[in-house]
């Protein structure tokens, strides 16, 4: 993933974006135009009425009234359109910085001491969600707000180019929020940074819970927690205060400008060279410009932040390591791996497997036994590729196993499996988008849930994490997902916790049954049954 750069932010769906900036656009020009034309019609009918008496019944009202009524329409159309176009690109640049963040960092070799879960909840949740404050309350609110004070000072050039002094405050109130972006990005970085140490302390907190209140250190813990909150509150109150103060100020060079132009309008008037009513449109439409610049008083906040988010984020993009570069050769049959003396142990680990040597081909089944927390699954980590060799050596077909694109041959199991908030067909198929129902049934019935799946469907939800269904269930329908994925090397960490024997014996066949023509290492405390079965202690 490259780096991220706030301008760029919407190059990732220009169209999007440029849809929103137009219908938001069309929308501030609405409002501004319904309050200018009202303001002229109800002005200029009743000077029709008081100078023509009864002529005044002559007065064109159609035409005004059909030009009200199509800003009014445009107006309420395009501000409901522009919310959905602009959430939509905004839910659109979000899903795309998520993904590739998450594709970045899913990539790199697992580090505790790197990673922690509060750091990628912050990377990848808060930090990602306050980028979307640069397009949506500084880029689109600045467009409009500068395109309506054009509009706004073109027509008071046209009625009389005397009418731009009032101009002039208007331009100011436009400029002033650039003067608090100094102080407001360094108020926002502050907080944000705030946010996150409290955040990560209060995560921290939380997973230590039991050993905090066994050492009697949770009250300490406590009143830190209220120090960093304390802190976040303190900080958006200093934010609110400078975008009251750069409001105010906004509001009193709004005002400024109102006086000016109707002390020139009325000059003007007198002078007979401005109808009173294009006088009071003229004022409408101000008034309608200060509702498209008050927003731009929050920008200096809304600025900082995305930068924070933005630093933090790339940050981290640099700090990581570079993805290892995948080989372009994919090895093929016969299948043969060979390991000679390997050991491997977790990064903060005190043991793990050592000096571990079997060799096996295609059609043989391996069997890692040994006691918890013995490195059965350090070792098959390692197989993954998801933890580095320590020592001695690992081959398949007479190359080093890392050497290997292994995306399309290797198949991995792990204690913890994922299940989505999805139906159970949606969840099966990420295993293999183009598997038929057929397929489906098929490999439910050989992880012994076909019943269990006829009685409630194959779109029948499965809950966030899989909540809805056992965790004997869950695992069973991630096996299944790895088998429909046809992987011809099995790693299977646990694949028959909390099965009986009978349900561990039919999963068992339809396991060699799909595997007799490739590799297959179980790791398992339940005792496994296969014909030639190679047996490998570890943690003796």
């Amino acid at each position: 993933m490259k780096r991220v750069r706030l301008r760029e932010l919407t190059c990732s769906r220009p169209g999007a974006w440029a849809l929103a900036g137009l219908l938001g656009t069309l929308t501030v020009l609405s409002v501004t135009g319904l309050l200018a034309a009202s303001g002229w019609f109800i002005t200029a009918a009743a000077l029709a009425g008081l100078v023509s008496g009864a002529a005044g019944y002559g007065f064109d009202v159609f035409r005004p009234a059909a030009i009200i009524r199509f800003f009014a329409i445009t107006r309420t159309a395009g501000r409901y359109a522009e919310r959905l176009a602009s959430h939509n690109a905004v839910l659109g640049l979000l899903r795309d910085l998520r993904v590739g963040l998450f594709s970045h960092i899913a990539r790199l070799p697992m580090d505790p001491r790197r990673w922690r879960s509060a750091q990628l909840l912050q990377r990848l949740v808060v930090d990602i969600d306050l980028l979307d404050q640069f397009p949506l309350r500084i880029l689109l609110p600045w467009l409009w707000a500068s395109l309506l004070l054009v509009g706004v000072l073109v027509m008071l050039g046209l009625l009389d180019t005397l009418l731009l002094l009032a101009g002039i405050p208007l331009l100011a109130a436009w400029l002033l929020p650039w003067f608090g972006y100094r102080r407001g990005s360094r108020l926002a970085e502050s907080m944000v940074m705030a946010e996150q140490q409290h955040r990560e302390y209060l995560l921290d907190s939380l997973r230590l819970l039991n050993d905090l209140l066994i050492w009697q250190r949770w009250e300490q813990r406590r009143l830190a927690l209220e120090q960093g909150s304390a802190r976040c509150l303190d900080l958006q109150w200093q934010q609110r205060r400078l975008s009251s103060v750069l409001a105010l100020a906004q509001q009193w060079l709004l005002g400024l400008g109102i006086l000016l132009l109707l002390m020139l309008g009325m000059a003007l008037a007198e002078q007979q060279q401005l109808e009173l009513a294009w006088l009071l449109a003229s004022l409408l439409a101000v008034f309608g410009l200060a509702e498209t610049l008050l927003p731009l008083a929050g920008s200096a906040v809304a600025l900082g932040m995305s930068r924070a988010a933005r630093d933090r984020i790339n940050t981290t993009l640099e700090a990581t390591e570079q993805p290892k570069p995948v080989p372009a050769e994919q090895p093929g049959a016969p299948w043969y791996l060979q390991l000679q003396g390997v050991s491997a142990r977790r990064p903060g680990a005190l043991n793990g497997p050592q000096q571990i040597s079997f060799e096996m081909r295609g059609g043989d089944v391996v069997w890692i036994a040994g006691a918890s927390g013995s490195g059965k699954s350090t070792l098959l980590d390692m197989l993954a590729t998801e933890l580095p060799l320590g020592q001695g050596s690992c081959l398949l077909n007479g190359r080093p196993l890392r050497k290997w694109d292994l995306r399309r041959v290797l198949g991995y199991l792990p204690q913890q499996v994922d299940l989505f908030d999805l139906s159970l067909a949606a969840n099966l198929r990420l295993g293999n988008p183009q598997a038929s129902d057929a397929q489906l049934w098929q490999v439910l019935e050989d992880v012994a849930l076909a019943d269990w799946a006829r009685e409630r469907g194959l779109d029948t939800p499965l809950g966030e994490q899989g909540s809805a269904v056992s965790g004997g269930q869950a695992r069973r329908i991630a096996l299944a997902r790895l088998l429909l994925a046809e992987r011809p090397i099995l790693l299977l960490d646990e694949p028959f916790a909390g099965l009986d024997a009978t349900t561990r014996e039919q999963v068992m066949q339809a396991l060699l049954r799909r595997q007799r023509d490739g590799l297959l290492i179980i790791a398992s405390h339940q005792p496994v049954s296969a014909p030639d079965l190679q047996v490998v202690r570890v943690g003796r």
